[in-house]
């Protein structure tokens, strides 16, 4: 009896094991990602990616993965279609990709997307996340399209990020190369180059963008995608509002300036009807943000509503153009949107309040007016 009981353990055992082994290891990176705007007149194509070790990173499709692509509008109810393999994406993960239709978008103000994918040795599924993280559903916005061609100039300062060969702007329109080559900028002078691309009536006026640089373009910026709505007013011309700088390095090219006076960024989260079990912070891609690293907590000045107060002091390059976003639960939970933006320059008062809600969610906290007696019990709201 006891050989019999050890030997349905031992099988047990081996059977769990097996399924352990069968589950993915991990699926996302899909592109359009959550907020992303389209227009419609030609369909959507959505890509995801999936790894399982010892499958994925062979050549070739994976052996038992599938997944299919889950689409609802505000017009009709949900869609399920086969997202076949498109590719190898690098060493290890396996690339899905397949279309929302054009005539789904018809007169639709957003279409929602879920990315499911399944293992057959299992039947275990994945939803994928996109490439910021974020968990399905993914919602695009259908918007109105470019009523004629546009002219849109682009401008990069390297600001000291030496370069072998030029540079290229890169980004999610067409005419940018839809996130491939690039198209290539004109040396300016110096470090400072730019180009004007034409952009095409019947275009989505909403892009994003980024830079590279050195030999063929290899090399690319290392921060988040810049965001542009062009104008659908008639205007035939466009320029970016400001030079842009290599990752968003202090201005140089003889056009940056310094703090001429310290200036005081508060970044305020409301968590207002958001659950939440510990410390707030908030964390960005300069040192005073701690570059993405643990995050510069937060003192809760009202009910659910955290505050950090930062000195950028006199003397800093600007404009300084800051990315953060917020974390809560003892700061091990990150907000699951894009960065939040932030330009810093010597116009600036000498404190701005840059107040939100989590996720951009709903939700409101009452402002509050804080008084501190002593200079010791003030700087503890500042770092």
């Amino acid at each position: 009896m006891k050989k019999l009981i050890m030997l349905a353990i031992v099988m047990l055992a081996l059977g769990t094991a097996g399924s352990a082994f069968a589950v993915l290891d991990w699926a996302g990176a899909v592109w359009p990602t959550n907020g992303h705007t389209v227009v419609p007149t030609g369909p959507i194509d959505v890509y995801a990616q999936v790894f399982k070790g010892g499958v994925t990173d062979a050549p070739g499709q994976g052996a038992d993965i599938s997944a299919v692509l889950k689409y609802t509008t505000d017009l009709a109810g949900e869609v399920v279609v086969p997202m076949p393999y498109f590719a190898d994406n690098g060493a290890n993960n396996d690339e899905y990709s397949t279309q929302v239709p054009q005539a789904a978008l018809a007169g639709a103000a957003w279409v929602d997307v879920t990315v499911v994918f399944t293992d057959a040795t299992d039947a275990s599924e994945y939803m994928a996340t996109d490439q910021n993280n974020n968990a399905p559903p993914f919602r695009y916005n259908v918007t109105n399209v470019l009523p004629n061609d546009i002219d849109v100039t682009f401008s990069i300062c390297l600001s000291g990020a030496a370069t072998t060969d030029g540079a290229c702007v890169v980004g999610s329109a067409a005419e940018l190369t839809t996130w491939g080559a690039g198209v290539p900028m004109n040396l300016v002078s110096g470090e400072l180059y730019d180009v004007t691309v034409t952009f095409l009536a019947g275009g989505n006026p909403n892009f994003e963008y980024k830079y590279k640089k050195d030999i063929g373009c290899g090399t690319w910026e290392g921060i988040g995608n810049r965001s542009v709505s062009l104008p659908t007013d008639g205007s035939t011309s466009y320029t970016i509002g400001q030079v842009d700088s290599w990752d968003n390095a202090p201005l140089l090219c003889g056009m940056g300036v310094n703090l001429t006076e310290d200036k005081v960024l508060c970044f305020q989260v409301c968590l207002s009807g958001v659950d939440n079990t510990g410390g707030v912070c908030v964390v960005g891609n300069v040192p005073e943000l701690d570059t993405w690293g643990a995050g510069v907590p937060m003192t809760e000045i009202a009910t659910d509503l955290y505050q950090a107060c930062i000195v950028f002091p006199a003397g800093t390059a600007v404009p300084l153009n800051l990315e953060y976003k917020f974390k809560k639960d003892d700061c091990a939970t990150w907000e699951g949107l894009g960065n939040k933006l932030f330009s810093l320059d010597d116009g600036a008062m000498p404190e701005t309040t840059l107040t939100h809600t989590w996720e951009d969610g709903p939700g409101a906290c009452d402002p509050v007016g804080v008084e501190r007696s002593t200079w010791g019990s003030l700087k503890t709201l500042y770092r």
